[in-house]
């Protein structure tokens, strides 16, 4: 009420400044006069020079301003009540903007925060992700550093101010009799100087804590929390992680989070963790393990930084030809180009197609204010008949659609809120940042910009054409509509049109999708994933040697046989489609290869029946068994790929190879082929089968392997028990990465998933409004041609001629909407050639099957109204007309 009263106080000031103002000129006038000057004059001048009274030229723009904003807020006034009197009309477009508005907003809302928002750390523009370029293989494939290659690059570059060095682990937090597994990051000393962070609490790592024996853990809030319970003096403490104690040295704020994209780290430990007794230094040059981000110097583009490091990657590769021979060159990008560059082709197709969605629903509510400013030709035209300007009836009418918009708009965010919250149900949990997608202040702006845009777009329309109304005309028609005439018709049949092609576009587009999806559904990835459960155990390397490993492994899955329901039990790492894999070198024994050019191919280290129970087939030779133990001949087995590229029609079995890693027992030794499997899927399932080699375990003991089990049931079951089982053979062991087989084949297609269904549901909204269109189209057109039908149908015309008559129309209008559609098609979907997989972008059943779709659906929504025209009675028509 204090706000309503302020405002009837301002309009009172300004009428009494207006008053003011005429007085003041007025007496100027006079003044002017009586010294001679002419009348024209003197009030010329006067009015040039009313300003100057104090207080006058502020308070006199003011008055100016107040005419415009009470005409404005008369127009939004009058919308409301035009809107409230017009109820079914006001409810059917606010929902149909509503629909558009809030699929846009909330697609929105995700490319913002995963595309757009900037990092969170200082200067995020100048993080700079760093890799060195590998060329002994075809194309750009970028490769991780070993530690002296970093070392190096961090001393000897000029164009950063830091560059910091990360690569994940798996550490067991003990605490009392049992451990807990976390996932961890060792950093550099610098890393966390080089994004800009500090700790909230302790200090940060210092520079003597990469050398050998000084173990420093920084942790997270989460952890500190959890495990410690926020406990302030925490800094100082020391904790056991595997073998090792470690200091704590301080906790990271709530927010942070790097690796961004990846699970967030418990905890970030000091490079002293893979010093183990020497300098990182003088470790192994060529074992390629470390991620590398830095920071640009302020004046240094990326250009130059590339250069920069380019030129110490050659020097190096002079110097280190056997480690560093192909590794000539750095590659160089934005640390958010990089976190988003997979991402991007999905997210702005999405984006790209819920904006062509809200055209379709801006055309549809476009028709219907045409429909509905044909009855408002009479009050329009007696509006214009006693003083109306056209420009008043044009921002009159605006402000009607922008109102409408806005109505929309806030209809749409609630909707909004709920489509977000399905889609991410549906979005792969690997897209970076999306644990952080919400409707925020930048998607809010948006939707207003949205709504006024749209209310603006789809109003111009109807606003131009009635501004051209003629009041004569109307007066003389006796205030019958005089808005249906040929160019209301032509204006209503391009929007029905524009319609049926965008949803054409969208249909198809889908269309290819879901044929590619269905396709890569199909696809073999060469084992059998049903009912298969998988995890890991954190067995420590530093307690357990060798031999250890091999019989603790040995006794859980002789413990696990034994359960009920379990078909078998082996273990391996890594797993096929995890988005683990390792790649060594070897040397085809008789072939000779200079030091530095031998091949590389990815290896896997597997236990007996591993191959049985992941299903994998035996071409020829025998698998691996209880035989292949640490002291027995060195044995391998490759994959068909492997043969085919290394081997020709050469027989591979009885080939000698050595290869590049160490058992643990004897170094590097030679290994003879024993058997050939079939070829895995072992990256993706869109990849092509690439050559793979397997060791057994117990002759290259790397790391703890993935636990496979095949029941005859749901293997869900089998969680509790292989937990117990673990804890009673050592209850200071964790159990992790539980999952099902199938989980990580679902993962490995859960962006192209979500992008289908999402791109899916955009094209049957389409279809919706399309076929709406054209149902309002026509209903309007049976309204106007009431008399007409009325007529034909007294002199004698067939009711079925009447219904050929709604129904030709319905349909020449969607199939002229269907060929503008398929032409743009044919244009655009080349576009989605990166993203399909077994299917032509110019697919001819994904092209022709939703044209017929979407002609079915045209005649659907023609035949309503054709019906209803065909049912017309002729006398009551025209008594009514």
């Amino acid at each position: 009420m204090k706000w309503l009263k302020n405002v009837f106080r301002r309009k009172r000031m300004y009428r009494d400044l207006s008053e003011e103002i005429q007085q003041h000129i007025l007496e100027k006038t006079e003044s002017l006069v009586d010294q001679g000057m002419s009348r024209a004059d003197a009030e010329y001048c006067a009015r040039r020079d009313f300003g100057n009274v104090t207080g006058i030229e502020e308070r006199s723009r003011e008055a100016w301003v107040w005419p415009i904003v009470d005409s404005l807020c008369g127009d939004i006034r009058y919308a409301l009540r035009q809107l409230r009197k017009n109820y079914g009309f006001a409810t059917t477009a606010i929902l149909t903007l509503a629909i558009g508005i809030g699929a846009t907003t909330a697609i929105f809302s995700l490319v913002n925060t995963v595309l757009l928002r900037p990092l969170p750390f200082p200067k995020p523009n100048r993080l700079t992700w760093i890799k060195q370029q590998d060329h002994s293989l075809p194309g750009v494939i970028p490769a991780s550093l070993s530690y002296p290659d970093y070392f190096d690059w961090r001393a000897l570059n000029h164009s950063f101010a830091g560059i910091a060095s990360y690569t994940g682990r798996t550490v067991a937090l003990e605490s009392g009799a049992e451990a807990r597994h976390l996932d961890a990051t060792v950093v550099s000393t610098n890393f966390f100087d080089v994004l800009g962070t500090a700790p909230m609490l302790g200090r940060d790592f210092r520079p003597d804590e990469e050398k050998p024996g000084n173990r420093a853990v920084m942790l997270s809030y989460s952890l500190w929390q959890s495990a410690f319970g926020s406990a302030r003096d925490i800094t100082s403490r020391t904790i056991r992680l595997g073998d090792h104690d470690y200091v704590i040295v301080g906790v990271m704020p709530k927010d942070f989070q790097f690796p961004i994209g990846s699970p967030a780290p418990a905890l970030w430990i000091s490079l002293s963790e893979d010093a183990d007794g020497k300098d990182p230094r003088t470790a192994e040059r060529g074992f390629d393990c470390l991620d590398v981000i830095g920071r640009l110097k302020p004046g240094v583009i990326l250009e130059q930084a590339k250069a920069d490091l380019s030129l110490i990657a050659g020097n190096l590769a002079r110097r280190y030809p056997d480690s560093n021979k192909w590794f000539t060159s750095a590659m160089l990008e934005p640390e958010l180009q990089r976190l988003t560059g997979d991402v991007k082709p999905a997210f702005r197709l999405l984006f790209a197609a819920v904006m062509l969605m809200l055209l379709i629903a801006c055309a549809n509510v476009g028709s219907l204010l045409m429909a509905r400013s044909s009855g408002r030709s009479a009050e329009l035209a007696v509006r214009a008949s006693i003083g109306a300007s056209r420009a008043a009836i044009v921002r009159q009418l605006l402000v009607e659609s922008v109102v409408l918009s806005v109505c929309g708009g806030i209809a749409g965010v609630v909707l909004s809120l709920g489509l977000l919250n399905g889609a991410l149900h549906l979005m792969p949990l690997s897209i970076p940042r999306v644990e952080n997608v919400t409707i925020d202040g930048p998607a809010l702006l948006f939707v207003t910009a949205v709504s006024v845009v749209t209310g603006l777009l789809f109003g111009v329309l109807p606003a131009w054409r009635m501004s051209q109304l003629r009041p004569s005309q109307a007066m003389r028609e006796g205030f019958r509509s005089v808005a249906g005439g040929r160019e209301q018709h032509r204006a209503h049949n391009g929007l029905v049109v524009a319609q049926t092609a965008i949803s054409l576009v969208l249909l198809v587009s889908s269309g290819l999708l879901i044929r590619s999806f269905v396709r890569i559904q199909s696809v073999d990835p060469g084992f059998d994933p049903e009912h298969v459960w998988t995890a890991r155990v954190e067995l420590l390397f530093d307690k357990l040697n060798h031999d250890q490993h091999v019989q603790f492994y040995n006794r859980l899955l002789e413990r696990v046989s034994r359960m009920p329901g379990v078909q078998s039990a082996s273990a391996g790492w890594p797993l096929p489609l995890s988005d683990s894999i390792a790649t060594v070198s070897f040397n085809i024994r008789g072939r000779a290869i200079a030091k530095g050019d031998e091949p590389s191919e990815s290896v896997a280290v597997v236990m007996a029946g591993y191959f049985e129970t992941m299903r994998i087939p035996l071409i020829s030779g025998r698998r691996f068994g209880p035989q292949d133990g640490a002291k027995a001949m060195p044995v391998m087995m490759i994959n068909q790929a492997f043969a085919r590229k290394y081997f020709g029609d050469e027989n591979p079995l009885g080939k000698q190879i050595q290869v590049e890693l160490g058992d643990g027992v004897i170094n590097r030794p030679v290994r003879e082929v024993i058997g050939v499997v079939g070829d895995v899927k072992a990256k993706s399932l869109l990849a092509g089968a690439a050559p793979q080699y397997y060791l057994p375990y117990a002759q290259a003991v790397i790391t703890n392997p993935f636990i496979t089990i095949r029941t005859s049931g749901n293997p869900a079951i089998l969680h509790g028990a292989l937990r117990a089982a673990v804890h009673e053979m050592d209850p200071t062991v964790p159990v992790y990465q539980v999952s099902t087989l199938d989980a990580y084949v679902s993962k490995s297609v859960a962006m192209i998933r979500f992008q289908t269904v999402l791109l899916s549901g955009f094209a049957a909204v389409a279809l919706l409004l399309a076929g709406i269109g054209l149902y309002s189209l026509l209903s309007y057109m049976v309204v106007q041609r009431s008399r007409e039908i009325g007529v034909r149908i007294a002199l004698g015309a067939q009711r079925t001629d009447v219904l050929r008559m709604i129904l030709y129309r319905g349909s020449r209008l969607t199939c002229a909407g269907l060929g503008a559609g398929l032409v743009i098609s044919a244009i655009t979907t080349g576009f989605l050639s990166g993203m399909l997989y077994g299917v032509r972008p110019y697919d001819l059943i994904s092209f022709a099957g939703m044209a017929g779709v979407l002609l079915v659906a045209g005649l659907l929504a023609s035949s309503i109204p054709a019906y209803r025209a065909a049912q017309l009675d002729p006398i009551e028509t025209l008594r009514q007309q």
